[in-house]
């Protein structure tokens, strides 16, 4: 996929804008020569003005981030713009843990260290950093030392904190086996970030910072979550594997996939051993030792209620895994749309691609997109299921957005014009999952006893699945007709 060449647009608003000053200079008895002038001076001037306004920014970001001034200056832009944690509908505008990750620890530094989002919350802090020794994907890569240490302070209190959530979860769902399946893990896994943003988030007695413990916790729970994603986005169902795996296996699925590699190219801390100790005991209940913690059990008690904590749990990880689904649904549409030549105008398929841009996460040259986004669908929908929420494949079966027996897209049952069925087909995801998005952010709110009365709407679901580039682009879909009537593809 190609974007239209920035060089002849520029062009053509150069001409554009001549071509007005030129009109203009006849009606005050200027010639043409004299008009082009005018024109060039008004272009330099505008060019010169860009230049100093991306000085004048680029200085402000430098500012910005310097040690210097940071703190003061996320601090001031946080009271004009409260961080994700202290918005309505946090849940749904980001996720847990990209909502959470800016709220700050008892020693004053955020939970989410060097992976804190939004950026511009992110605080520069005093943070040593050494290159991985360890071998595999991360070797030579920069580490976060800092946040190591802070883990080994606590790390039995963690590993007696997560089996005894880990007996609870077992006991809660019913499930009789010591070892979890990576399904079964990825659900459990969610208590890790789900758990600093109940407490925080909730009315009553809310917490002001994480004590060590628990933010160890949030670190290093979220493994099989990580896992899962890493797999879901480059299409691949090894994730729907019905069987426990050792942590072996799960370390060397890790390991070869990414998923201990940051976006921003900072390789886990943990070694192997203290990889496989961890997963071990999370995913293979291996923890035989007292559960005598002090600091355990007063995490523990720390959740007052925990049927409302699990409640919270459970609409938030539903709530997630809906918005992906609905962003890989239009993905279908949209790819389907940008891949046939003569389609699309330039003006429409730049919206296309920033829309793709928004609901896609490119998994590189080596996927097959279609087989990608057709395998997500696959793994939410089956995840979805997992978290005892089968309403929702239910629901897009029974309008043939995807097959019975899997997640196959099938974009073609409409018929007719390519461009207005893309149209439908995105309209129709959105609008058939949007009421369950609704209902699980409301059970979000309950669980808080807080935001009752902030809900979303459909226009809220399409845009924080595709951006602002959709709504224009669906009203130019379905208005200016297709300029073939080839017959719409299959896609599974």
């Amino acid at each position: 996929m190609a974007l239209p060449c920035p060089r002849e647009q520029g062009v053509g608003k150069v001409q554009t804008r001549v071509r007005v000053s030129r009109d203009r200079a006849r009606t005050m008895g200027v010639g043409p020569v004299c008009a082009g002038v005018v024109a060039d001076t008004g272009s330099t001037r505008r060019s010169t003005n860009r230049r100093r306004l991306h000085s004048m920014s680029a200085l402000a970001k430098k500012l910005f981030y310097s040690k210097r001034f940071n703190k003061l200056a996320v601090r001031l832009y946080s009271a004009v713009n409260p961080p994700p944690y202290r918005r309505a509908n946090m849940e749904f505008d980001y996720d847990v843990w990209n909502g959470i990750c800016t709220f700050h620890s008892h020693d004053g530094r955020q939970i989410g260290e060097n992976n804190t989002n939004p950026e511009i919350y992110r605080e520069v802090i005093e943070t040593e950093h050494k290159i991985c020794k360890f071998e595999g994907s991360r070797n030579g890569l920069p580490i976060n030392v800092t946040a190591l240490r802070q883990v080994m302070a606590v790390w039995t209190d963690a590993l007696q904190f997560t089996t005894m959530l880990r007996n609870d979860y077992l006991r809660r769902r019913g499930l009789t086996g010591p070892r979890l399946t990576l399904r079964q893990g990825y659900v459990f896994s969610k208590l890790g970030a789900a758990y600093p943003a109940y407490l925080a988030r909730k009315r009553s007695h809310p917490i002001t910072s994480l004590p060590a413990l628990e933010t160890a916790f949030f670190t290093l729970g979220v493994g099989p979550f990580m896992i899962v994603r890493t797999f879901m986005e480059k299409g691949d169902l090894a994730v729907l594997h019905d069987g426990p795996l050792t942590a072996a296996e799960l370390y060397e699925m890790a390991d070869s996939s990414g998923t201990l590699i940051s976006a921003d190219g900072k390789g886990c801390a943990g070694s192997k051993k203290l990889i496989l100790d961890f997963l071990d005991v999370t995913m293979n209940g291996t923890f035989a030792k007292p559960l005598d913690s002090v600091d355990a059990l007063r995490a523990v008690h720390s959740i007052a209620d925990w049927d409302e904590f699990y409640a919270y749990v459970y609409a938030t990880s539903r709530l997630e895994l809906m918005v992906r689904l609905t962003q890989y649904l239009c993905a279908q549409s949209l790819w389907a749309l940008q891949l046939r030549d003569g389609l699309l105008s330039g003006a429409e398929q730049t919206l296309v691609l920033a829309c793709l841009d928004k609901c896609y996460h490119d998994p590189g040259d080596r996927y097959d997109d279609r087989t990608v986004m057709g395998n997500f669908i696959q793994v939410v929908l089956a995840l979805l299921d997992e978290l005892d929420f089968p309403q929702v494949r239910a629901a897009l079966v029974n309008a043939n957005l995807v097959n019975s027996g899997n997640g196959g897209y099938l974009i073609d049952q409409v018929g007719g014009d390519v461009r207005v069925s893309a149209a439908r087909r995105i309209r129709l995801a959105t609008e058939l999952i949007f009421p369950f998005c609704k209902q699980e952010l409301d059970t979000t709110h309950r669980a808080l006893h807080r935001f009752e009365s902030q809900t979303i709407t459909l226009d809220d679901l399409q845009n924080r699945a595709c951006g602002p580039s959709l709504k224009p682009l669906l009203a130019l879909l379905e208005t200016r007709p297709t300029q073939h009537g080839a017959p719409v593809g299959v896609l599974a």
